[in-house]
């Protein structure tokens, strides 16, 4: 069993954000979270690598972005740029998408989108050469020496792998992230029938795809803590 590991959200609020993490690391949590939502919100890398400045300890992550606002290369780039800044303790947490695209008027990712997106970002973040999406047309350019690939070229050789862990609901989302990403957080709810069936289709994804079927998991569970007065 790995080691449990309890997180707390905040937003990018500017002028607010750091002071989020500041003293979620000195109540002890092991991490914070930044929401990602453009209209609600400021830009969470920002705030995450302004609060890796004024932190030693916690742990710094989106909570969560999504498949369409930002092109793969765009988040990979931002994540890994707060991994360095941080020195290692940047997570990247992703979903379909919510408040973010609805305030776009858009409806969330499908899934195969959302998994193709995953298979991409993955990539990036390993450092890898990334095929061309379909239908580029880089050919216009004329350039003498034409990418036919994409990469993050600016990447440390010596430092680690962002970990992409993927917000999930349902079980096609559990699937997809149970073949692609690095962690699990369930959006279930706080139910224990309800996380064991979401750690149960995410372990028989994983058999299906011939990977251990043992990986990280986590959940998003809503904890609201009322102060009591007495006179």
């Amino acid at each position: 069993m790995g080691e449990l590991e309890i997180w707390t959200s905040g937003a990018g609020i500017p002028g607010a954000g750091v002071r989020r993490a500041v003293q979620a690391e000195a109540d002890g949590y092991d991490g914070v979270v930044y929401v990602d939502s453009q209209n609600l919100s400021g830009d969470p890398y920002v705030a995450m690598a302004l609060a890796a400045r004024a932190t030693d300890r916690i742990k710094l992550g989106t909570g969560v972005t999504n498949p369409v606002t930002r092109h793969p290369a765009v988040t990979a780039s931002a994540i890994a740029s707060v991994q360095a800044e941080s020195g290692g303790r940047a997570y990247l947490g992703i979903g379909r998408g919510d408040s973010a695209l609805a305030h776009l008027g858009m409806a969330p990712a499908s899934v195969p989108l959302f998994e193709d997106y995953l298979r991409r970002l993955q990539g990036y973040l390993r450092g890898e050469e990334v095929p061309f999406a379909e239908g580029g047309d880089v050919d216009r350019l004329g350039l003498a020496n034409r990418p036919t690939s994409s990469r993050l070229a600016w990447l440390r050789p010596n430092q680690a792998k962002v970990p992409v862990d993927v917000a999930a609901t349902g079980p096609k989302v559990i699937a997809a992230a149970a073949r692609h990403a690095d962690r699990i957080s369930f959006a279930v709810g706080a139910s224990v029938e309800r996380i064991r069936w979401a750690i149960g289709v995410a372990r028989a994804a994983r058999r299906e795809g011939g990977l251990d079927p043992e990986m990280p998991f986590g959940a998003y569970v809503s904890v609201v803590s009322r102060k009591c007065r007495y006179v």
